[in-house]
């Protein structure tokens, strides 16, 4: 199980490769700020792939979790502390309270979850377990992270990581 941020659904179902995130990690949680992040502004503005998100929920392995008391007072904290939105703080709230993984891309939500003490991953990782988990071959690796970098901004060091990581691991 793995705690999930708005800006990584959006992307892989952007992609049409949401339901890998469902395959790698079975159940995914996210609050509901990143709901309304994700399926209530994508349907207002017809998302592309908000329909995968709603898909997925429906499908049950994307599930929508209330937040404790507690939780909202960290998501708050971590918001008054930081640059982070709303919904990277609820999601790291959520990890930390319920002590999950994480899986968000932006940098300054990254180092606060290091901060915290919170495993985390990105979108580029989650390609990277998937192939390990043989669900993607080396090919469709490098293709999801070469697509991953045309949807979003991804440091040239982490493709270069993933890559030879994962050129290590064929051998």
């Amino acid at each position: 199980m793995i705690v999930a941020d708005a800006t990584v659904l959006i992307v892989l179902a952007k992609m049409r490769r949401l339901d890998l995130l469902g395959v790698v990690h079975g159940e995914v949680v996210i609050g509901p700020i990143v709901k309304a992040e994700t399926v209530d502004a994508g349907k207002r503005i017809s998302a592309v792939g908000v329909h995968r998100i709603e898909k997925a929920m429906d499908d049950g392995w994307l599930q929508v979790t209330e937040m404790s008391s507690r939780e909202k007072r960290t998501a708050q904290t971590i918001i008054a502390k930081s640059r982070l939105d709303a919904g990277e703080a609820e999601s790291i709230a959520l990890a930390s309270s319920r002590r999950l993984m994480v899986i968000l891309d932006d940098k300054e939500a990254r180092s606060f979850a290091e901060a915290m003490g919170i495993e985390f991953q990105g979108t580029a990782g989650m390609f990277l377990q998937a192939f390990f988990k043989k669900l993607l071959t080396f090919t469709e690796l490098e293709d999801a992270v070469q697509e991953l970098s045309k949807t979003t901004w991804l440091a040239p060091m982490v493709v270069a990581q993933i890559l030879r990581v994962a050129r290590e691991a064929k051998r």
